[in-house]
């Protein structure tokens, strides 16, 4: 299973640098099946979440999960252990996108 979550976690960090080049940052990624990253200059409301959501994008960000709101509203949370390599690529690309269109 480590090898497999192994591949899913560079296929994740892979496509985010593809995708956002160096405007963000992982944060708890060395452990676990979901870590934060955090999106230089930007902020995501309720109204983004509804967005991905609406697109197929299952996120949440940091900041519902915060005890200090306004605090992680450049966060998003992302989980990799249910997704092979290509749908973590076409999630991210997607959500690039829709970041985007914001």
């Amino acid at each position: 299973m480590r090898k497999l979550y192994g591949e899913r976690r560079t296929a994740l960090l892979g496509v985010l640098e593809e995708a956002f080049g160096d405007g963000w940052r992982a944060c708890g990624d060395a452990a676990g099946l979901y870590f934060s990253v955090e999106f230089k200059a930007r902020r995501f409301d309720e109204a983004f979440i509804k967005r991905c959501r609406g697109n197929g994008i299952r996120i949440t960000s940091v900041e519902c999960h915060a005890i200090q709101k306004s605090r992680h509203s450049n966060k998003l949370l992302l989980g990799l252990g249910h997704l092979e390599p290509r749908e973590i690529r076409e999630g991210v690309l997607l959500l690039r996108s829709v970041i985007k269109e914001a």
